[in-house]
C-alpha cells in the first residue's frame, strides 16, 4: 500500500448528511485496527453482543438510550459509554440521532491471544462520560486525558491552547478530531485547519504539531498496555 502524500480533512456533518435510513453507517477513519464510524440511530436495534470487541458510543447529535446487561445510559451530545465485549446491548432513539462508533474491526486475529476476550464479572457497571464536563476540568494544555478504554486503545481528550511541541507516534496512526474550537495541524504531509466536527489522521512515524489560538478540545486515541499483556504490534 502506498503511503499517503497529504493529510485529509473529514467533516462529520457532511458525512452524516449522507445517512437517511435508520442504523445505516459510514466509516470515517481507520486508526490501525480501530475504526471510527458514524451511524443514524432512530428506532431500536435488537439486543446483540460482540464476543471479541468493545464498542464505544459517542453521541454527536440527538439523544440515545444505550441498554446493556449492566444497566442503561441515556447519552446526549458529547456523552459516551462503552459496551464491553461479551455484554449484551442495544441502542435506540425516538429522534434522528447521530452517533460516533469506535470499534476494533481489523487484524483482531493477529494479536495471538494478547487481549482480554470478555468483560470481567466484577466490573458490571456502565459508565457515562461527558466530554464537555471533562474538558472544563483540564487546565494543562497538550496533556491527553484518558476518557475510556476499548480493547487496546484509550480514547483521550486534549486541551489545545497555543502551540504544541512536535509530536510523533511510531507505533500507531494518530487521530485528531476537533471536538470544540478550531485547531491547525502542521505536518510533513501538509497543513489543515480543523473546526468543530472535523477530523484527520496522521500516519505513524510522521511528525506533527497542533496550534490553537484559543481554547480547543481535541479527541484522540492512544494504544495502551492491558495489565499482564504485552503492547500489541
Amino acid at each position: 500500500m502506498e503511503e499517503p502524500q497529504t493529510i485529509e480533512r473529514v467533516s462529520i456533518p457532511q458525512q452524516a448528511a449522507r445517512l437517511s435510513e435508520p442504523f445505516t453507517m459510514i466509516d470515517l477513519a481507520q486508526i490501525d485496527d480501530l475504526v471510527l464510524s458514524i451511524y443514524l440511530c432512530q428506532g431500536t436495534l435488537p439486543y446483540h453482543r460482540h464476543l471479541d470487541q468493545d464498542e464505544l458510543f459517542l453521541v454527536h447529535s440527538g439523544t440515545i438510550s444505550l441498554e446493556t446487561e449492566w444497566g442503561t445510559a441515556i447519552l446526549r451530545p458529547g456523552e459516551l459509554a462503552v459496551a464491553p465485549k461479551g455484554v449484551g446491548h442495544r441502542s435506540s432513539s425516538l429522534l434522528h440521532s447521530l452517533v460516533l462508533l469506535f470499534q476494533p474491526r481489523l487484524m483482531i486475529n493477529r494479536r495471538n491471544g494478547d487481549r482480554r476476550l470478555f468483560a470481567l464479572k466484577e466490573e458490571k457497571s456502565l459508565e457515562k462520560i461527558s466530554l464537555p464536563a471533562v474538558g472544563r476540568q483540564i487546565a494543562m494544555p497538550f496533556v491527553p486525558i484518558a476518557l475510556a478504554h476499548l480493547d487496546t486503545f484509550a480514547l483521550t481528550l486534549t486541551l489545545c491552547q497555543g502551540a504544541s511541541p512536535r509530536m510523533r507516534e511510531d507505533r500507531q496512526v494518530s487521530l485528531v478530531y476537533c471536538y470544540e474550537g478550531w485547531v491547525k495541524v502542521d505536518s510533513a504531509l501538509g497543513q489543515l485547519a480543523l473546526g468543530a466536527g472535523e477530523l484527520t489522521w496522521i500516519p505513524n512515524g510522521v511528525e506533527y504539531r497542533l496550534t490553537a489560538p484559543d481554547r480547543a478540545l481535541v479527541v484522540g486515541v492512544q494504544r495502551h498496555k492491558q495489565p499482564g499483556l504485552p503492547l500489541p504490534d
